[in-house]
């Protein structure tokens, strides 16, 4: 699979898990408005008709109902977050900067866990403190989770995924509800970051610092090569002199000290500074390079 079908992929999952979230906070609202509706209405039937029994029934059956659809919406938001976790953690494995959201996803599941442990003691007092414990990690979790889908935002410049990304940052329902609608919108319109391409590297040959030319016909310098090169000739510009020997003559990597002699250099004037072209031969390519060198009698 390429990077951009994987970086999809994890695109992919964070936006079904904030489906998975958005469908979880429907049903959980849902649940509470028809438990307290279905609360005050039973109160008031209660009162009209006088018929008690009957009321507490059919109340039981309907929290019994309700009970089942906040139960549903739950496993929702548990396969919600762990697909997001998926997300991040692909995102993650291609460098993007998103870590922060699978921590947050980590943490929240663990809350959860907690939670649940916590509920199922609140018969005795221990219950209690380890419940408010699992709000207080599902809540860290939470606001990590918010930092991440904002990053997610940043990362691909879609400005509906970093505002969701805040609103789920806020420890409030109906604004967790908006952040990750916003966050799923915003993420159907975010495409894979460019894939970097590798560039062949170019051999490159340079003086080193500047050279020097003797009065006995030597002329001294140092040349880096990224890769091994052989000299081919020498020319003094302007003097038109050639040389008459090189060495070496093959360049290693790294740099070289090379000695050109040119013979009868008198014509030069002291103290000026000389262009010396070098003709290389790089791995078949013939080019030519400009070296500086001061004539020193």
């Amino acid at each position: 699979m390429s990077q951009q079908n994987t970086e999809l992929e994890g695109i992919g999952k964070l936006r079904g898990g904030s489906l998975f979230m958005i469908l979880s906070v429907l049903l959980a609202a849902i649940g509470i408005l028809v438990i307290i509706s279905a609360g005050v209405l039973g109160g008031m039937f209660s009162a009209a008709s006088g018929n008690v029994g009957g009321a507490i029934a059919a109340g039981i059956g309907l929290l019994a109902g309700i009970a089942i659809v906040i139960l549903i919406g739950a496993i929702i938001g548990l396969v919600g977050i762990l697909r997001i976790r998926s997300g991040f953690s692909i995102l993650k494995s291609l460098g993007r900067d998103v870590g922060i959201g699978e921590t947050g996803t980590t943490l929240y599941l663990v809350g959860l866990i907690i939670i649940i442990i916590g509920a199922l003691l609140t018969f005795v007092l221990i219950g209690v403190p380890i419940l408010i414990l699992g709000e207080i990690i599902a809540l860290i979790g939470g606001i990590l989770i918010g930092i991440g889908f904002y990053r997610v935002g940043e990362l691909y410049n879609e400005g509906l995924v970093k505002i969701g990304g805040i609103l789920i940052i806020i420890p409030i329902d109906i604004l967790n509800f908006v952040g990750f609608i916003l966050a799923y919108v915003g993420l159907g319109r975010v495409r894979p970051l460019p894939t970097p391409t590798q560039q062949p590297s170019v051999p490159q040959v340079y003086q080193v610092g500047q050279g020097t030319i003797r009065n006995n016909g030597y002329a001294y310098v140092t040349l880096y090569s990224s890769t091994p090169a052989t000299i081919i000739s020498a020319k003094i510009e302007g003097a038109n002199i050639m040389s008459s020997a090189i060495n070496p003559t093959v360049l290693q990597i790294g740099n070289n000290e090379v000695t050109i002699f040119f013979g009868n250099v008198q014509s030069l004037a002291p103290n000026t500074t000389y262009i010396i072209t070098l003709t290389i031969n790089i791995g078949g390519n013939i080019i030519n390079i400009s070296t500086a060198v001061v004539y020193q009698p």
